[in-house]
């Protein structure tokens, strides 16, 4: 079979591209590993397990098993974690909002960390049906609800469609780098990558990993904050990574939202990635009286970058729904 210089052309200007992509692939993962690595880094060697007073497991309503983490005393900020990771990228509000006088309680979603996926699989209901059975079991009243990207898409949906458990247990949101409906970006929330390859697989390779983890950060992220994130993807199951994205391609609760009478604060970095900006306003927008923080540079994983903000912010939320913190900080 003869090949024409047409066709010898062509297969050479595919391999010249790809050769151009591997290199400023390559150049990326060099520049990006260097800046973090020269980055000072006072958190580095401090983000171990979370530091907890009890552990507590439980069933979900369909066989499924919950695990939440809980630590000091005060009123009860409850922490709902996104998708692919768990409740250790709570790890510096499980030290200092208990400092200020707030008790703490994380729990793992189905299927994430220490929690087991029940019969019905992973819904948008499940996420909300998971949330009040967490305050259920524990019997909170006035928490703070603090939902995280696929978390406070459960934080939503539990408020919309639980009125009743909401009016019992619940002062107010935080709804931090989520949507209400659907962003542009949706592709995102596949698990999977050309070839079949699970987000969790390239995780696990420490370089390229970090790369990708890096993306969820805004401006001067510190190498710590990326390597617990790239572990916590890493060792997500690929079922639960796959699985549990699909609802979120299927998210619209503007209009759900207008019907909601809580306080509300939404808080969102100018550099984030996955949730931008513009779906946080929209969100605000909808919710009646919401207040809007925006944080300049910070990009999805506020709650480890801008740790002392967000920890200001939660605390100034918690005292202006009528809570008191037990003790003063220090």
């Amino acid at each position: 079979m003869s090949i024409s210089r047409s066709a010898w052309r062509t297969a050479g200007a595919l391999v010249g591209a790809a050769g151009v992509t591997a290199v400023a692939a390559y150049g990326a993962q060099r520049t990006i590993m260097g800046d973090l690595r020269r980055r000072p880094d006072p958190d580095a060697g401090s983000l171990g397990p979370l530091e907890v007073d009890e552990i507590k497991q439980f069933p979900a309503h369909d066989g499924g098993v919950l695990t939440a983490f809980i630590r000091g005393e005060g009123p009860t900020v409850v922490l709902s974690h996104g998708i692919t990771i768990d409740s250790r990228v709570w790890t510096k509000q499980f030290v200092s909002l208990p400092k200020a006088g707030l008790r703490v309680v994380a729990f793992d979603h189905r299927g994430h960390g220490q929690s087991m996926v029940g019969e019905t699989g992973y819904s948008l209901n499940n996420l909300g049906c998971d949330l009040r059975t967490v305050l259920e079991e524990l019997d909170i009243h006035d928490a703070v609800l603090v939902g995280h990207s696929m978390g406070g898409v459960g934080v939503q949906e539990f408020a919309i469609h639980q009125i009743d458990a909401l009016k019992k247990r619940v002062r107010g949101l935080v709804l931090l780098s989520t949507f209400s409906q659907v962003p542009a970006i949706a592709p995102v929330f596949s698990s999977r990558f050309p070839g079949s390859m699970s987000l969790s697989h390239l995780m696990r390779r420490s370089n390229l990993g970090t790369v990708i983890a890096r993306a969820g950060f805004g401006r001067e992220p510190k190498a710590s904050h990326v390597e617990l994130t790239r572990l916590m993807v890493a060792e997500c199951d690929e079922r639960t990574a796959r699985e549990a994205s699909l609802p979120l391609a299927h998210v619209n609760f503007i209009s759900d939202l207008a019907e909601l009478n809580i306080p509300t604060l939404v808080i969102n970095g100018t550099a984030d990635l996955l949730t931008p900006l513009s779906g946080a306003q929209r969100t605000a927008d909808a919710i009646n009286g919401a207040n809007l923080e925006i944080l300049n540079g910070a990009g999805h994983m506020i709650m480890l970058e801008r740790s002392q903000t967000f920890d200001e912010l939660v605390q100034e939320f918690v005292r202006s729904v009528g809570l008191t913190p037990r003790v003063s900080a220090g």
